[in-house]
């Protein structure tokens, strides 16, 4: 028995090794996606940024008294202030050029201790012909998720591109 509790650590260490997969690269499957994403995106000549609302499990009084108080806009689940935010149309190119790039991913890493659960601090939302397309950009994950018409594509955002650019463009607020 003592032998047994002796290797619970180390089975538990084994069993979360195989479900975090943190600073990994894409994989196949996620870089086609992305390259598909990322042609539409390159044509967008009409995104808007929007920035979300409280987290509604973090910030539960703030965002309930968000509800109610301010105009609000529903994108992909999740609440943004009905309002854009003034960015410039360099800026605008700024994320899409960053989101575009394949070194600005890695493959999905779960579970995160960081966060109280996805929740987007902001929102690039475009459409065309084919459809609304909605880039979500979660902080407290530090993930980048887009919901488009071919599905959704959910990602981490790496390092670099999280510290060094895309939280100094698009500051957080509450």
């Amino acid at each position: 028995m003592k032998r047994c509790l002796l290797l619970l650590p180390l089975l538990l260490l084994a069993s979360c090794a195989t479900c975090w997969r943190g600073g990994e690269p894409l994989r196949t499957n996620e870089l086609k996606s992305l390259h598909a994403v990322a042609a539409d995106l390159r044509t967008a000549d009409n995104i808007v940024v929007y920035h979300g609302l409280a987290h509604p499990v973090r910030d539960m009084e703030i965002y309930q008294q968000q509800l109610k108080t301010v105009p609000n806009v529903e994108f992909a689940g999740f609440r943004f202030h009905k309002k854009p935010e003034p960015v410039s149309p360099q800026l605008v190119r700024s994320v899409v050029k960053l989101y575009c790039d394949p070194a600005s991913h890695q493959a999905l890493a779960s579970p995160k201790s960081t966060c109280a659960g996805f929740h987007p601090d902001y929102a690039l939302v475009w459409s065309n012909k084919k459809g609304r397309r909605v880039l979500q950009i979660c902080y407290g994950c530090h993930e980048w998720k887009y919901f488009g018409p071919g599905g959704v594509l959910h990602t981490d955002i790496n390092e670099p591109a999280y510290f060094d650019s895309i939280t100094r463009w698009l500051p957080p607020k509450l």
